[in-house]
């Protein structure tokens, strides 16, 4: 897998044949008398990232592909993007498709498309922001301090959003680089369940 958008998986054969990332800095200018303005920084613009696509009938079926595309497109959400590296982008929106047909069979059916995908990135805090729209509310995950009232409480009751791991257990074992099973009593793993 070259990258996944959500549910869409992108494979190493149908890999985008260009990248192209954006990211703007944001100025405003401000009017001085009898001077040139002056600039004042105000924030960072979102990233943007194109991905040229070939989708070709030798390895898919271009026209489900470019509907599975638009069908993401039009749900309006944030997806994750994650390379097949393992590393984790960040959320992005489908900002824009732009397709076009580069060879047809003699009834006019796709035998390859071309498409440029337009992601624009959404900032996590809008995302934890309860303001935000369509998207599922969810708790983040802390760990209770050992000083904390709420230490003294059993992993279930603790707080909602809070890790039910309300004390970290010495390890069992001598420290390695990795992580054995059985460093961590099974009793100390629980699920904690919004309220």
């Amino acid at each position: 897998m070259f990258a996944e958008l959500g549910l869409l998986k992108f494979e190493v054969i149908g890999s985008p044949e260009g990248i192209e990332s954006e990211r703007t800095y944001v100025y405003a200018e401000q009017p001085v008398i009898a001077a040139q303005p002056r600039l004042q920084w105000i924030g960072d613009g979102l990233e943007r990232i194109s991905f040229d696509l070939l989708l070709h009938a030798s390895f898919t079926n271009p026209e489900l592909q470019a509907i599975a595309l638009r069908a993401a497109a039009a749900t309006h959400q944030a997806m994750p993007l994650v390379l097949g590296s393992g590393i984790f982008r960040g959320f992005y929106v489908i900002e824009a498709i732009f397709t076009r047909a580069a060879q047809l069979d003699a009834g006019g059916a796709p035998i390859a498309i071309r498409m440029r995908i337009v992601l624009k990135e959404w900032p996590l805090a809008s995302m934890l922001s309860s303001a935000a729209a369509g998207l599922p509310g969810f708790a983040p995950i802390a760990l209770l301090a050992a000083s904390s009232a709420a230490s003294a409480a059993p992993p279930s009751l603790a707080p909602a959003g809070l890790s039910a791991l309300v004390a970290i257990p010495a390890p069992s074992a001598p420290a390695t680089p990795r992580q054995q099973p059985g460093d961590i009593p099974i009793a100390a793993i629980t699920r904690s369940v919004a309220r």
